[in-house]
């Protein structure tokens, strides 16, 4: 597992290795080339250093994880038992909630680099409008230290752009799809929202919703983690140019329900007191079929 987690988000230090000109780090897995994605960015003309100005000579870090709850019994409990699927339920207008990944995002002290402005629907293996992202701050966060940035109301645009590799426009290849616009360019032709939120306030975005993060200049962490949830529309779609899901038990085909364990219903709740994260774990990986009583 620690191999496949350091594997797939080794991307993320690519960009350090191609801006200072050093050979970029490469994996031993087979989830992504990274070769590919480095070669991708250098051949795009259109690529440049998304960094942040600042005067500290430190390095920084970004790390990116994913894909927590199947190993962490407090982020199922948060993601299971909260009061976030049931927010999901209303936001979505939906009967039923399956949760669909967690991640994990930290940008230490002094990490220059921002985060691409992407949308989540293209890096997500499903079709259908009922998805969105809880974005939690572990942290005091604000533009200062990278506090996610929306494009308002892209997510009525009807397009679905091609995935780009978060620390650069660059898109990943195989999708087909058209390339993010260049927002970091153009911000002023963009109503372009941001909020100053602090441990205990919750952010949440439509799937397809463009935005993306600056980097972090001040001497503090900026740690947050976010889950998405899907509604009753949702279906399983092996989205071309997609990187695979980790830890995924059971492959579905394209239009697929999401009626497995890898997708736990989490809403409606069988009784008022269920403890959701313990019965997906007595139940081997169940909530399958779950309904309330």
């Amino acid at each position: 597992m620690a191999d496949l987690i350091c594997y797939r988000f080794q991307n993320l230090r690519i960009a350090r290795a191609l801006w200072s000109g050093a050979k970029p780090e490469e994996g031993a897995a087979e989830r992504l080339d990274l070769s590919a994605l480095a070669g991708a960015i250098l051949s795009d003309p259109e690529a440049r250093p998304l960094l942040e100005h600042d005067e500290s000579n430190a390095a920084g870090m970004f790390l990116f994880d994913a894909a927590i709850w199947k190993q962490n019994r407090k982020v199922r409990e948060a993601a299971f038992d909260s009061a976030l699927p049931r927010l999901a339920a209303q936001l979505l207008q939906s009967e039923t909630i399956r949760f669909w990944e967690d991640t994990t995002f930290v940008k230490a002290p002094h990490t220059r680099q921002k985060t691409a402005f992407h949308q989540d629907i293209s890096f997500t293996q499903i079709t259908g409008d009922q998805c969105l992202i809880t974005w939690i701050p572990l942290d005091l966060a604000n533009r200062a230290n990278g506090v996610t940035r929306y494009v308002r109301g892209s997510h009525k645009w009807d397009k679905t752009f091609a995935a780009n590799m978060l620390v650069s426009q660059t898109s990943i290849p195989g999708s087909g799809l058209e390339k993010v616009p260049d927002i970091e360019g153009h911000e002023t032709d963009y109503d372009i929202i941001d909020f100053e939120v602090e441990p205990g306030d919750i952010i949440v975005h439509h799937v397809k919703v463009i935005h993306g993060a600056g980097g972090n200049t001040t001497d503090r962490m900026r740690r947050a983690i976010s889950f998405r949830y899907v509604g009753d529309d949702a279906r399983y779609y092996n989205r071309p140019g997609c990187i695979p899901q980790a830890n995924i038990e059971t492959p579905l085909p394209d239009g697929a329900r999401l009626e497995t364990s890898d997708y736990p219903l989490v809403w409606p709740r069988p009784w008022p007191e269920a403890s959701l994260a313990r019965i997906w774990e007595s139940d081997a990986g169940g909530l399958k079929t779950l309904r309330a009583a």
